[in-house]
């Protein structure tokens, strides 16, 4: 008898901060088509939820979970919607960062500490969502990028611990601390990698599904001042490398949040719906993609229709 073999389906998640919630969104369409998802590679808010599905893949859990934490204590403490008055929605992070740094308390802060949020309410965040756990330990096979600012690279964490990881590749410069581990000083994996695609492909994936959710390069005003024209040239090289490397994916999602802007995790639902839109319009291309890679030994048929599974989805 002829067996079909299916090939190693992998996600790399992007960062986005709020935005990326439509990664929740996504991970409920492939389950509510029967989408196999064999490893996660994820990066800032990317890796949060791809964490959690992959050490526990019901997308209800990490949906109710990820609620839970919009609604405690240490969310709220963490002072997001101070972070809310960037003007730009669309502004390059120098320029917010700038703004930003023009209020007294956060100039305060900045010129004081590492980052925005302290290194105990950062911990206290990630504890209410990430189990305290080993990178091995998880059910789906997980990887996290984060970049080293001592060697200048991307560093991928493929084991030591979950939390560790992910605090690593959320580490927004200026917002949320560094991470120091072994010589290397680690922030946020989207500064050098915003969809983390060979990440993904290094943990053994034949395909690979990049899910964008960055915004467009907002439209070009004349700048002013010597800060609008680093702010823009910050903007648009971080522009350029994101679509860079969101190509090399085998098919990239870009879910339309409707967010306007990164630090409101007010729209949850509608930043949730937005992926698994994305999913349901990319769907025939995403079965057709699978379809074009199955591996037979022999002469085979097999249908895949909605609500039907390869029979080896198995783990």
């Amino acid at each position: 008898m002829a067996l079909l073999q299916r090939p190693t389906i992998g996600l790399a998640l992007g960062g986005g901060a709020a935005r990326g919630l439509s990664h929740i969104g996504v991970l409920e369409a492939f389950e509510e088509y029967c989408l196999p998802v064999d490893v996660i590679a994820g990066t800032s808010m990317g890796a949060i939820v791809g964490a959690m599905y992959a050490t526990n893949p019901r997308a209800a859990a990490v949906r109710q979970r990820f609620l839970d934490y919009l609604q405690s204590d240490a969310f709220k403490n963490s002072r997001f919607d101070y972070l809310m008055d960037y003007p730009q929605e669309n502004a390059g992070f120098f320029d917010r960062l700038s703004q930003l740094a023009r209020k007294s308390v956060f100039y305060t802060l900045i010129m004081t500490r590492t980052a925005f949020i302290g290194e105990e309410a950062s911990q206290q965040n990630f504890a209410l969502l990430i189990d305290d756990i080993d990178l091995s330990r998880t059910r789906i096979p997980f990887c996290t990028t984060a970049l080293d600012l001592v060697s200048a690279q991307e560093f991928i964490f493929r084991e030591g611990p979950l939390r560790q990881a992910v605090a690593a590749s959320c580490a927004i410069p200026g917002l949320l601390p560094p991470v120091e581990q072994e010589g290397r000083c680690l922030i946020d994996g989207g500064w050098i990698n915003a969809v983390p695609v060979a990440a993904a492909r290094s943990l053994g994936a034949d395909v690979v599904i990049g899910v964008d959710v960055h915004s467009d390069l907002a439209p070009f005003i004349t700048p002013e001042t010597a800060v609008d024209v680093a702010a823009r040239a910050e903007a648009v090289t971080r522009w350029n490398l994101t679509n860079h490397m969101a190509q090399t994916a085998d098919c990239l999602l870009q879910p339309e949040s409707g967010i306007s802007h990164w630090a409101d995790f007010s729209q949850f639902e509608a930043a949730v719906a937005s992926g698994r839109e994305e999913v349901r319009r990319q769907l025939p291309r995403l079965r057709k993609l699978i379809r074009k890679r199955l591996r037979l030994d022999g002469i085979s048929k097999r249908i895949f229709a909605p609500g039907k599974a390869f029979a080896d989805t198995s783990r």
